[in-house]
């Protein structure tokens, strides 16, 4: 029989849990220092519960349940229930999804939307969810690029024109060490291409503090893969890779421009830059995702980048 019970963040508790992931998702599990780093970086408001299930002395399986504090949806919940794959199709996830039930049930906001997600490969978790009420609202298309087949010399005339018009491209250390507002700038930046972003709920604008936390002080952040435009002074744009879980692999963070300066080709060309980047870096593949008819994936596939998967958002509404 297993037991469900209250993570406990010690090492030995964060590296099953990491392990249980790299089972179930090995192209992009997250790290121990992921886990971690998400910990430290929650805001205090927010409420978080991680449970763990484990059988004879090993961790198997576990739960999350969290307040999606950044929609503007009172009572918006995700939870998310990851099973070792020796472990599926004994009652381990019906379980804990009773056990967040539960829980959900003494939640103040009570809850009025109830979220999570997978992917289109695994259809015994879509099955999960959509035998318990869920509906698929979103879909992002997962999508690989082989670095060593990429060449920039076609984008070089569209780079050009743009410097020759005004735009920079400078790294994050550069625009770091020449911008003493670098970061409300960034910060004001990554807000203005959010509200542009497909999402599944209407998001909120997080503070500057955890905006830095989470994605400057990250522990995959490249610094020298982050490409920021700038224009006069202003940040128009920018496009960062993170270190993959995979060995030799990068995962593309948050690729966008400011609605004035679209339909210009800059997209195209932070792309390139970026992906030149990671080449010359000595990186073997980008792995990235975009919601389905969102144009930045229509731009990737003409870079180059081949779908391989696609991750699916679910939500059932709570009366």
């Amino acid at each position: 029989m297993f037991t469900i019970r209250p993570f406990q963040p010690t090492v030995a508790e964060y590296e099953a849990i990491a392990a249980v992931e790299k089972a179930v998702y090995p192209e992009n599990a997250d790290t121990v220092e992921d886990f971690k780093h998400r910990d430290s970086s929650r805001e205090p408001e927010q409420f978080f519960q991680r449970w763990v299930v484990a059988q004879d002395g090993r961790i198997i399986a576990f739960a999350t349940l969290s307040q999606q504090i950044h929609s503007q949806t009172p009572g918006r919940y995700r939870f998310l229930i990851v099973v070792q794959p020796d472990f599926e199709r004994r009652g381990v996830g019906t379980a804990v999804y009773h056990q967040i039930w539960q829980t959900l049930q003494t939640r103040t906001p009570q809850p009025a939307i109830l979220e999570s997600g997978t992917y289109q490969h695994l259809p015994q978790s879509i099955r999960f969810l959509e035998k318990r009420g869920f509906q698929q609202v979103m879909r992002w298309v997962i999508t690989r690029l082989e670095l060593p087949e990429f060449d920039i010399t076609q984008f070089e005339p569209l780079i050009g024109r743009l410097k020759m018009q005004g735009v920079h491209f400078v790294t994050l250390p550069q625009l770091q060490n020449q911008d003493d507002a670098w970061l409300p700038k960034l910060h004001e930046l990554d807000w203005q291409l959010t509200q542009d972003e497909p999402l599944p709920y209407t998001p909120k604008k997080i503070p500057e503090a955890q905006f830095k936390k989470l994605f400057v002080d990250g522990p995959n952040v490249l610094p020298d893969g982050w490409i920021v435009a700038m224009e006069n002074g202003r940040t128009i744009g920018n496009s960062l890779l993170e270190k993959g879980p995979l060995p030799g692999g990068l995962s593309t963070g948050f690729t966008g421009v400011l609605r004035d300066y679209r339909r210009q080709g800059l997209a195209t060309a932070l792309k390139a830059i970026s992906i030149d980047w990671g080449k010359q870096a000595g990186y073997s593949f980008i792995r990235t995702g975009n919601e389905e008819n969102n144009p930045m994936l229509t731009l990737n596939k003409k870079l180059g980048f081949q779908e391989v998967t696609a991750s699916l958002a679910f939500e059932k509404k709570i009366s």
